[in-house]
């Protein structure tokens, strides 16, 4: 035979092995909360278990989407994103094919916003459609929260759901992932101090430079713990007893082991375990020094000081990060009197898994204890000092109507259609992670609360009650997890009877933007106490200092109180205008600047 006979028939040799990995690519879908879900990089460290999941599969044999969504129980999640024609489009049992799987886990949300009846029907008949496409639906149970009775029992803050999805998948005959009780033995195995710092979204401005306040936040994970959690799942699938759940590991990429030493030993409270990863994913490594230790920094197998950094917000010099190659390796945190630590490892991929999270205690039993009202757990405060307000009446987008016809603050506010999932859209920019205060002016002249949901990349459900008339303003508070950066605020209506108008919205921290008047908001080099006036108004040099207004000419200045009412309304001449001398009272106050057919409308003043 020829040489270029031989080329051929080794060319056609080796396509007709490829070609099968080629079709029988499979799509893994991941359905889920906020536990679940890809988080914006302003949020960091906080993370989903799906966010980085497709990186421990082989991207040629299995593609990974992650749809978990924040907020979500499971009978609203099958309304929005799964079913057919769902409200968000876009719908999972639209792009389901044959052979694809779709691994289904809600319980967290669904203690507050509904009940085991409407889980139990939402999470089988996700389940049973799954199926009728040929697809292969595998039901988790919820992870639990950063909650401990003792240092061998993890609280069941969820109650009844991890043992109802039990029993839907045992009832389907489907297979189940006990991601609750694997969750609450690694809890037990690593203690609560190493799972709040390294697994749970503890943590503080001083580690990471988007964060603009400390977190402690006891159910969403930060990169660690979401790849932590993810490995579980992973050898889960690898052990299970259902032959297509266990045929996943077969898509898995090859996995590399990260051995975790502290010289001298004993200088560190905490270290990030030993752990192993595939290639492409950002691995973080953690340590906290003891009392009076100093620490001179992260070392490679090499012996040398590592620097930079894959995530940039880091700034702590006890945390490093880097993207994961293939190859086995090896870091030292390193204490004064302490050396780096060679690695003698060959570098090559691990070819066995764990399949079972161990416990501490030889192994202890476990009893979960739940009372009658669940956990309890420490919330963060409203903040009713709001720094800034912004004008609702015109969204970027919406489904509904700018209107002015009742009393209001501003140009006037928002009306959303008397529909369920009408909305109103506003860009905004935060200055930095962190827990903030979200008011909401509104006016519900109905009979009953119009609760809306406030979405920040996670629902947020305001309650609205009755104000006594659509003249009549109130404000709603809650407290929201904001990013670093730019990120969408929508209030959606939950009813058919739309939500209450919305006049204007602000919140507890200096230096938010909206991205349509233009980020970041422009300031006086010389006075950093004063707001230029957006749009217009900067241009014609109207200014804000605290309550003294500043007119570069002639302007028509009216006054609002926050109930929408005029106060006082003055034409002013060119100079300074002080806001104490027009208002009776101190407080809060809208302030509408009028040049002829010209409207500058100003950030809220606070009069004292």
């Amino acid at each position: 035979m020829g040489a270029f006979s031989k080329i051929w028939q080794s060319a056609v040799i080796a396509s007709m092995v490829a070609v099968p990995l080629t079709w029988a690519q499979v799509t893994i879908y991941m359905c889920g909360d906020s536990t679940m879900q890809d988080w914006a990089a302003g949020y960091c460290p906080k993370q989903g278990q799906g966010q980085d999941f497709h990186y421990w599969f082989d991207a040629t044999k299995a593609a990974v989407v992650n749809r978990g969504q924040g907020g979500m129980a499971a009978d609203g999640y099958y309304d929005m994103f799964w079913k057919k024609g769902c409200s968000a489009g876009n719908c999972i049992v639209e792009k389901l094919q044959a052979g694809d799987y779709a691994v289904i886990q809600f319980g967290i949300n669904d203690v507050s916003k509904s009940d085991e009846a409407k889980f139990t029907v939402a999470m089988s008949t996700m389940a049973k459609e799954a199926q009728a496409k040929g697809a292969y639906p595998i039901i988790m149970s919820p992870i639990r929260r950063c909650y401990y009775d003792s240092p061998t029992a993890i609280h069941n803050s969820y109650r009844g759901y991890p043992a109802r999805a039990k029993a839907i998948a045992d009832s389907l005959n489907i297979p189940f992932i006990d991601m609750s009780e694997m969750v609450a033995n690694y809890m037990i195995s690593v203690g609560e101090s190493y799972a709040q710092q390294f697994i749970f979204n503890y943590a503080t401005s001083a580690e990471y430079s988007n964060l603009k306040s400390d977190q402690a936040d006891q159910v969403h994970l930060q990169m660690n713990g979401a790849n932590a959690f993810g490995r579980i799942i992973t050898e889960q699938m690898r052990a299970h007893s259902d032959p297509l759940v266990k045929k996943l590991g077969d898509y898995m990429a090859p996995m590399y082991q990260v051995s975790v030493k502290v010289s001298p030993e004993g200088a560190a409270e905490a270290t990030s375990i030993n752990a192993y990863y595939p290639q492409g994913m950002t691995v973080m490594l953690k340590t906290i020094p003891k009392s009076g230790k100093k620490f001179l920094g992260w070392y490679d197998g090499n012996g040398n000081k590592v620097s930079g950094q894959a995530v940039s917000t880091v700034k702590s010099q006890y945390i490093y990060t880097f993207t994961m190659r293939g190859a086995a390796t090896q870091y030292t945190a390193v204490y004064d009197g302490g050396t780096a630590q060679k690695y003698e490892g060959d570098g090559a991929a691990l070819t066995a898994f764990p399949t079972t999270t161990p416990k501490s205690l030889d192994d202890v039993t476990f009893v979960p204890f739940t009372p009658m009202d669940g956990s309890q757990e420490s919330t963060v405060p409203v903040d009713k000092n709001i720094k800034k307000f912004f004008d609702a009446y015109q969204p970027d987008t919406g489904i509904g109507f700018s209107e002015d016809n009742w009393a209001h603050t501003g140009l006037g506010f928002f009306n959303m259609a008397n529909e369920k999932n009408s909305f109103a859209t506003y860009k905004m920019k935060f200055p930095g992670a962190g827990y903030v205060t979200l008011a909401v002016r509104y006016a519900n002249g109905g009979s009953s609360d119009r609760m809306f949901n406030a979405y920040l990349d996670h629902d947020y459900y305001v309650s609205a009650p009755p104000t006594g008339g659509w003249e009549n303003w109130d404000t709603a508070y809650v407290v929201m997890d904001a990013p670093l950066g730019e990120a969408e605020l929508k209030f959606i209506s939950l009813t058919s009877d739309g939500a209450p108008n919305i006049d204007a919205f602000g919140f507890s921290i200096d230096d938010v933007c909206r991205v349509s008047e233009g980020c970041p908001e422009v300031k006086d080099t010389t006075d950093t106490s004063t707001t230029v006036l957006r749009g217009i108004a900067a241009n014609a040099g109207v200014k804000l200092h605290g309550a003294v207004l500043s007119l570069m000419r002639d302007a028509d200045v009216s006054v609002f109180d926050m109930r929408g009412r005029l106060v006082v309304r003055k034409a002013a001449t060119a100079g300074e205008v002080n806001l104490s001398s027009l208002v009776r009272t101190n407080g809060l106050y809208r302030v509408v600047v009028r040049d002829g057919g010209s409207k500058f409308v100003a950030t809220w003043a606070k009069v004292r």
